[in-house]
């Protein structure tokens, strides 16, 4: 009951730091200016985006299926694609921006009868192979002469992030794990995990699908450039895009409300975007995202997926 009290509490502050961060950037840029400069924006890229989203999610579903199948779960492309687009759906109402992966991992381990565990493994598994493309095309922007500058506190921390990975990944390669996994029988899954990064063929081959699902991301961005009629230089947007996605997954705020929003008004503003038009520019990237979540709500409702009941192995002394 404590803890249940707790969990609330804390997503209640979120929520309150989320609305309370959103109610300042309107007060900041002007509601009025800002309605007006999206009521004038052209709509018709609306359909595009959310069309481009759907593959680049395809294109996610892709990547999971490929990371999952080396740990057995042999399922269609179609059903990690529901399962994917189900996440989206849940993730309108679960708290964090990846409050959504409870239910594919949920989903993906019923649909085989698996311990959730291994399911979170390939979940874990996708998600940081997008996490590292991100991070590689995001510092090569920090570093790249031909965009305008990103801010300098942004563009170390962005380095520093990339820097740790590379360490990290460093550590995994000669780290002698195996005496740890012989004494500590209950880490079996961190040895079923090392093939994602002793494989390094299959490291490659996931890493330029994320790029091409971040691809997908930059291009939706371009369009409402297009729809907003303003000019903003291609890289730079790249970067922004990549700088924003970092953001959203703070966990201090509701599913990256407000500071998503918020880091779209810094970064635009630097290259002389007004603010009521940068924050039109992300209320309209939450347009596309919210559209293309509730199409994941179709995908729920109509039920294309197998979900037999669940056993779960007994688990290891």
């Amino acid at each position: 009951m404590k803890s249940t009290v707790q969990v609330n509490f804390k997503l209640l502050v979120k929520i309150v730091m989320s609305l309370g961060l959103l109610a300042f950037i309107f007060a900041t840029a002007g509601i009025d200016h800002t309605f007006e400069r999206l009521s004038n924006a052209n709509l018709w890229y609306v359909p595009a985006g959310v069309a481009i989203y759907l593959a680049s999610q395809w294109i996610s579903a892709y990547r999971w299926q490929f990371l999952a199948r080396p740990l057995g779960f042999d399922l269609s492309l179609r059903e990690f694609f529901d399962y994917y687009m189900i996440g989206m759906y849940f993730n309108l109402f679960l708290p964090g921006s990846i409050g959504g992966d409870v239910g594919r991992v949920y989903y993906l381990a019923k649909s085989r009868n698996r311990r959730k565990r291994e399911a979170l493994l390939t979940l874990l598994a996708e998600r940081g192979v997008g996490l590292v493309a991100l991070l590689i095309l995001t510092g090569i922007i920090c570093m790249t002469p031909f965009s305008e500058p990103v801010p300098t506190p942004v563009k170390w921390g962005i380095l520093a992030l990339s820097a740790m990975m590379v360490a990290g990944f460093a550590s995994l390669q000669v780290l002698p794990l195996q005496p740890l996994l012989n004494r500590f029988p209950r880490l079996a899954l961190v040895d079923q995990a090392r093939i994602y990064w002793q494989d390094l063929p299959m490291l490659a081959k996931s890493i330029a699908l994320s790029l091409l699902v971040h691809g997908c991301m930059v291009w939706i961005h371009v369009l409402i450039v297009q729809a907003l009629g303003i000019e903003i230089n291609l890289i730079y947007l790249t970067g922004v895009y990549g700088i924003v996605t970092l953001a959203s997954v703070t966990p201090l705020f509701f599913n990256g409300i407000g500071v998503r929003e918020g880091a779209y008004v810094f970064l635009l503003v630097q290259v002389g975007i007004s603010q009521p038009t940068a924050l039109a520019f992300g209320l309209y990237w939450f347009v596309i995202s919210l559209l293309t979540s509730l199409a994941g709500g179709l995908v729920f409702i109509k039920g294309h997926y197998k979900t037999p009941a669940l056993e779960e192995e007994a688990e290891p002394v």
